[in-house]
């Protein structure tokens, strides 16, 4: 064979193994494979160490979430505040696995019909310990109806590109302060419970004493319906709103329960009251204080001796 057809029949060789190669990436992209970024936030959630967050409709004031050791705080408009831990972890959790399902527009004009602009997006800055960030737009959601599944779209800062998520992102960073506050009462498992303290007014205090599988009130053996109803609404308990208006100074304590159990450290729940209604404090979460009327938490607390032996009428 002579070299001319030699080089003929390379050339042939390589423009199949070139068109190969073309289809072979075409059959994978059919097949989903991405060809753009993998993760959203390129941090896994133990690295993450602060967030801000800039809600819609704050006057451009930030959110700022910030871990130490391993708790979580929460700061806005320059106030410190008790954070939810548990929403926080939720919210870390759902950066660190947030990932692109489709690319859906890349050009800068085009960011307007997705709501992620400066003006109209939510603006979310992630911040690693290893001094990385990532800045991102949160637009709007969509929600479709064939998959049922719903959709954020989300740009990331210095990038033209936006890619479809899905999850209602901006639901989950677009919230006021409040939502992200610590709201808790007292949680806690209601087997643990052993003795239970009321201290009110004058001499109608007292105090329940759990012995075996049975619970006591001066010796007494009481309603087995309403300490098990008692114990269930006690051990789960979660404020709606703060009353960041009050000032403990102004007004005495009216009443308290001290909680106390096995595997627990005991756990004081005060009662104020002002004008305004009644106010809720628990150990468990010192440095907020909570509406008890909304809802009738501090009802569902306080209550006078004769509930326990069956009375209708609570305290």
């Amino acid at each position: 064979m002579s070299k001319k057809k030699n080089n003929r029949v390379l050339l042939i060789v390589f423009v199949v193994l070139l068109v190969a190669a073309g289809a072979n990436q075409l059959i994978k992209s059919s097949k989903g494979e991405r060809s753009f970024r993998k993760d959203i936030v390129e941090m896994q959630a133990n690295d993450i160490k602060k967030i801000t967050i800039f809600p819609k409709n704050s006057g451009n004031r930030d959110v700022e979430v910030y871990k130490v050791d391993t708790v979580w705080k929460l700061k806005f408009d320059g106030k410190l505040f008790a954070a939810d831990q548990e929403m926080i972890k939720g919210i870390v959790d759902e950066l660190a696995n947030m990932k692109p399902d489709r690319l859906v527009a890349n050009k800068s004009n085009l960011w307007k019909d997705y709501d992620i602009t400066d003006s109209l997006g939510v603006k979310v800055i992630v911040y690693s310990d290893k001094n990385k960030k990532t800045e991102l737009t949160l637009g709007r959601f969509a929600y479709n109806q064939d998959t049922r599944k719903p959709t954020t779209f989300v740009r990331v800062n210095n990038e033209k590109e936006v890619y479809a998520v899905e999850g209602y992102l901006s639901m989950t960073f677009n919230r006021e302060i409040n939502s992200l506050r610590d709201k808790n009462i007292f949680r806690g498992n209601q087997n643990d419970l052993t003795r239970i303290s009321f201290s009110y007014p004058a001499d109608s205090s007292y105090t329940l004493t759990k012995e075996g599988n049975k619970w006591l009130l001066d010796g007494a053996a009481v309603d087995s319906t309403r300490m098990a109803g008692y114990l269930n609404s006690v051990s789960y308990l979660v404020g709606t709103d703060f009353r960041d208006d009050f000032i403990p100074a102004s007004v005495p304590e009216s009443y308290k329960v001290v909680l106390n159990g096995v595997n627990m450290k005991p756990v004081e729940i005060r009662a104020f009251m002002d004008a305004k209604g009644v106010i809720l404090n628990s150990s468990e979460n010192s440095t907020s204080y909570l509406s008890g009327d909304k809802p009738a938490i501090s009802k569902m607390i306080f209550q006078s001796k004769n509930y326990f032996f069956g009375a209708k009428t609570p305290k």
